[in-house]
């Protein structure tokens, strides 16, 4: 074989064994489901390759412990530096929750035209540092108006009160508690995780973290 053609036979032998590399160590990744969530609460970058979806209920002890162990890492290594979007879906089906999760949607829509996803986490951040025990039924209008007082002096106590009194966003809620269940198998279960549809079986941070970095890694963004 002449030495020209043999540079090139190699120089092809050498990209087709680097694509099939390529292709080979492709992460695997479990099916996803499509996720509608358009108009939830989200912060982040809103044209990140990763989208991370949580059902989240006010009263569920997990939920805090997922708010204080999990999301502050989440927050600092990939919603801070706009490497995935990131939204809660809340929801209620512990007794007497209803009251807080509608609640928190009130303080979203603040202003029906310009939602307020930071006035939203802080919120639901606030409760969860605060949460008193499941089994009491402490998510009163008073309990509500004295949690959004110490989170933000932006939460408008007044129309808060009324939009609780009134219960505005319960449809809201119950159409997430529905959207959930459709999802779950027909069982509402929070925290519950879902990365470009991917649910998240094992919530600790390092499955998390895992797979974030596949998907971004897919999405030539590792």
């Amino acid at each position: 074989m002449a030495p020209k053609r043999l540079v090139l036979f190699t120089f092809a032998i050498f990209v087709l064994i680097l694509a099939l590399g390529c292709f080979f160590n492709k992460p695997t990744l479990p099916d996803a489901i499509t996720l509608k969530v358009d108009g939830q609460p989200t912060i982040g970058y809103p044209k990140a390759k990763v989208h991370v979806v949580v059902f989240e209920e006010p009263k569920c002890v997990n939920c805090r412990e997922f708010s204080e162990e999990i999301y502050p890492l989440l927050k600092k290594d990939y919603i801070d530096t706009n490497k995935i979007t990131y939204t809660v879906v809340p929801v209620s089906f512990l007794p007497g929750s209803m009251p807080a999760s509608n609640a928190l949607l009130c303080t979203y829509y603040s202003d029906p035209v310009y939602p307020n996803n930071e006035l939203f986490f802080t919120y639901l951040k606030y409760i969860y540092a605060h949460q008193p025990d499941e089994h009491t039924d402490w998510a009163t209008t008073e309990k509500l108006l004295e949690f959004a007082k110490e989170a933000s002096p932006a939460i408008d106590l007044s129309k808060l009160q009324k939009c609780i009194d009134h219960e505005t966003y319960r449809v809201q809620v119950e159409k997430n508690n529905a959207f959930g269940k459709s999802i779950m198998g027909g069982v509402l279960s929070t925290p519950t995780m879902y990365i470009n549809g991917i649910e998240v079986k094992q919530l600790d941070y390092s499955s998390v973290e895992e797979l974030i970095k596949k998907l971004l890694e897919k999405e030539g963004l590792g």
